[in-house]
C-alpha cells in the first residue's frame, strides 16, 4: 500500500455525502493533541441509504473489506457488511476506513451529531465528535493507548474540560 492518504478519504466522504462523524486518533489530532494513527475512523449515520453511499465512496476508493468469512469489494457487498451493524474496516489504497458500529462505549451517530464541530483536515470541513465525546469514547476503551490520550487531552485542554 502506499502511503496513507486520509485526507483523500475524508473528501471523498465529504463528496459524496455521506453523513458521519470522525473519532479515533484523526479527532485526537483535531483537539490538539497530535499522535499517528494507523486508520480513518468514522461513525456513520446508520440509515441503508447513507451506508449505501458510504459503500459506493468504498467501491470508488478501490476500498474492500476481508475477513475470515468475507471478501467483499462491491459496493453491493460492502453496504450489506455495514447494514449488520457491527464494526466494518474497508481497505483502500489510501489507507484503512473503520467504521466503528456496535462496540461498547461508542456513541450512536444522533448523539456524535448533535455536539460535532466542523473542521478543515486537508481542504475540506470534516464533523469532528465533541471533546467531552471523544473523551467519553476513550474511557470506555479504556486501552493503554486511550489511557495516554486522555492524558494528552488533560495537558492540553485541562481536566475539567471533557465536562459539557
Amino acid at each position: 500500500m502506499k502511503e496513507a492518504a486520509f485526507d483523500e478519504i475524508l473528501e471523498s466522504l465529504v463528496d459524496g455525502e455521506v453523513e458521519f462523524i470522525l473519532i479515533g486518533g484523526l479527532a485526537l489530532n483535531s483537539w490538539g493533541v497530535v499522535r499517528g494513527t494507523k486508520d480513518v475512523d468514522v461513525v456513520a449515520a446508520p440509515t441503508s441509504e447513507n451506508l449505501n453511499r458510504l459503500a459506493q465512496v468504498a467501491e470508488g476508493l478501490g476500498g474492500h473489506i476481508e475477513g475470515a468469512e468475507v471478501f467483499a469489494s462491491t459496493s453491493f457487498s460492502m453496504a450489506t457488511q455495514l447494514a449488520s451493524g457491527e464494526r466494518v474496516l474497508i481497505q483502500t489504497p489510501k489507507g484503512a476506513l473503520d467504521v466503528v458500529q456496535g462496540l461498547p462505549g461508542v456513541l450512536p451517530f444522533e448523539e456524535l451529531q448533535r455536539d460535532a464541530v466542523l473542521v478543515v483536515i486537508g481542504q475540506t470541513s470534516v464533523p469532528v465528535c465533541s471533546l467531552p465525546h471523544l473523551r467519553a469514547m476513550k474511557r470506555a476503551a479504556g486501552r493503554t493507548r486511550d489511557l495516554a490520550d486522555l492524558e494528552d487531552l488533560d495537558a492540553a485542554h485541562g481536566p475539567d474540560a471533557w465536562q459539557a
